[in-house]
């Protein structure tokens, strides 16, 4: 139940103490310095995310990692991450501008001819071979280095454009969320949540999982329902004004595969609360409505309220809010299926 958030805090702490490398997962990122634009000009450092990957024309594995990087530039340049690929090939600008023009929208990124940029973080990083990408979070520190093709990757930059990373604070709370494990390994509860509860006053926000694993303990492991009950609508009251984190309580509440965990009732109310805090046209608290009807077993009302997101949402984002349009109507015109 902490293995991700315990893993990914581990490689914090080993990322920033490892080898002799300038620059480490945690530090703040250097200048962007770029020769040329071959594509989207793009201006770092004002508060939102970025990454910076390291490429080349003629190689292999990064042409493998493109399409990789472009379907995560589409998914969350909405939320204000920007992508900036970067090729040292000086002398062959024509070369580069023609490869860029022939991916079209398969590549659609902001792409640079080095300038010091790879002086600044490649080079600096003691990193050999490419492709190579470099994770900046919000607050201009450093949250990953290593391979766009590494699972914790995408893992990494989810949480990052969620606001949910943050080195520092994962190298503080590793011991804690060690403890924990260990006390809900052996059921001393107590235990487990008192650790729980120091991680997640350190920031509710990047430790949300942590909070979703309190209740997860409580509602399966320890089989204790009426505290797990107090605890979803303390999470609710305490992530009223975190649209991401009350979209995360609705799912896991309304969709677990594990039924003790499952709450329909806390599930609507986290929902209707992201709706109240995002507004009535956001696409994402409209599926999050949705799929909470659906489980709700009102096909109705999750039938319109996904088809509501659907036109609302971004046009890279459409075809998955159609996938889940159409399994909501699929379900609606089955023999039987009940309808609200």
């Amino acid at each position: 139940m902490f293995h991700r958030l315990i893993t990914a805090a581990a490689a914090a702490v080993l990322a920033t103490s490892s080898m002799a490398a300038e620059l480490k997962v945690g530090d703040k990122a250097p200048a962007v310095e770029v020769k040329e634009w071959i594509q989207g000009e793009t201006t770092v450092g004002d508060g939102k995310p970025y990454v910076i990957e390291f490429w080349a024309t003629w190689c292999g594995p990064c042409r493998t990692s493109i399409p990789h990087l472009n379907d995560l530039y589409k998914k969350y340049k909405g939320k204000g991450l920007s992508i900036i690929g970067v090729s040292d090939e000086v002398k062959a600008v024509g070369k580069v501008r023609n490869f860029v023009r022939s991916k079209g929208d398969g590549m659609s990124y902001s792409v640079a001819i080095d300038g010091g940029v790879k002086r600044n973080f490649f080079e600096a990083a003691g990193q050999k071979g490419i492709p190579s990408a470099f994770i900046v979070a919000n607050d201009n520190s450093i949250a990953f280095i290593g391979h766009p093709m590494d699972p914790k990757f995408e893992d990494i930059l989810a949480k990052v454009v969620a606001g949910r990373y943050s080195p520092t604070l994962m190298k503080k709370a590793a011991p804690k969320l060690a403890a924990a494990e260990r006390a809900a390994k052996v059921r001393n509860f107590g235990d487990a949540y008192r650790h729980m509860d120091d991680v997640i006053e350190l920031d509710n926000g990047v430790f949300v999982q942590v909070a979703l694993d309190k209740y997860r303990i409580m509602a399966s492991e320890q089989n204790d329902s009426p505290s797990a009950d107090m605890w979803a609508a303390e999470m609710i009251t305490m992530y009223s004004d975190d649209p991401g984190a009350l979209g995360m309580i609705a799912e896991m509440t309304a969709a677990d595969p594990d039924d003790e965990v499952k709450n329909l009732g806390a599930a609507r109310k986290a929902a209707d609360a992201m709706i109240t805090k995002s507004g009535p046209r956001d696409p994402d608290a409209l599926a999050v409505s949705a799929m909470v009807a659906f489980h709700e077993g009102d096909s109705d009302r999750a039938i319109r309220e996904q088809m509501q997101a659907w036109m609302a949402a971004n046009p890279d984002m459409k075809p998955e809010f159609k996938r889940n349009l159409e399994i909501y109507r699929g379900q609606a015109s089955r023999p039987g299926a009940s309808r609200r």
